[in-house]
């Protein structure tokens, strides 16, 4: 008889992905999926919930090898997960961004954060370096904080964003100000000058949350 180990496993190879490569795409350990497979330990709550996903099956077929689908007229839903998994990425990779992500390019080493649900998947971390967006009042996003950067969101006046200027190889971030028809990446900290932008940037993403761990 089959065990949740050896379905996975069967699901697993019938999509041609590697354990490392489901590690990823769930966001845990490549021993962690060693474990399941070996019956050493079992997938649980949001992990099953997107490993049913991932390997395009149902959850209950993981469990159980039943198919509810066929067993029964009435499909229990399985409950949506209030977060995922994104990674942190350098300044350097966030100026390369694009839509089309593919996480396995990454690095095995890339770092994962937690973020809402409903943010699209193309969005990422981005931790801030310096103190220019550091204020003495008001909204204030410190040094070594992580930002969530959402490629998807238009960028409007007053929107905090990270940007790619002309020349360069990394991203900035900066408040986007737009006065008189004069576009400008402003800083929060009044210690540094706002810089003029005109046709010579492209907007990577708008901030949508902020957060600083110890």
């Amino acid at each position: 008889m089959k065990t949740l180990g050896l379905r996975i496993r069967q699901k697993r190879n019938e999509q041609n992905i590697t354990q490392l490569q489901l590690s990823k795409l769930v966001g845990v350990s490549h021993v962690t999926v060693s474990q399941w497979e070996s019956d050493t330990t079992a997938p649980k709550g949001e992990n099953l919930y997107k490993l049913a996903q991932i390997l395009k099956t149902q959850a209950n077929w993981l469990i159980s090898g039943i198919d509810s689908q066929h067993e029964s007229n009435v499909v229990v839903a399985p409950l949506a997960p209030k977060t995922k998994k994104l990674p942190v990425i350098s300044h350097v990779q966030a100026g390369a961004w694009t839509e089309a992500i593919d996480y396995m390019a990454l690095g095995d080493d890339i770092q994962w954060e937690e973020a809402p649900s409903s943010v699209e998947e193309n969005a990422f971390w981005l931790k801030v370096i310096g103190d220019s967006m550091t204020a003495q009042s008001g909204i204030s996003v410190p040094e070594g904080s992580l930002i969530l950067v959402n490629p998807n969101i238009p960028a409007e006046n007053g929107s905090l964003v990270v940007a790619k200027l002309d020349g360069t190889d990394e991203v900035t971030f900066k408040k986007l100000v737009i006065d008189a028809g004069q576009k400008y990446l402003k800083p929060l900290n009044q210690s540094y000058n706002p810089l003029q932008i005109n046709g010579n940037c492209r907007i990577v993403g708008v901030v949508t949350e902020s957060k600083y761990k110890f």
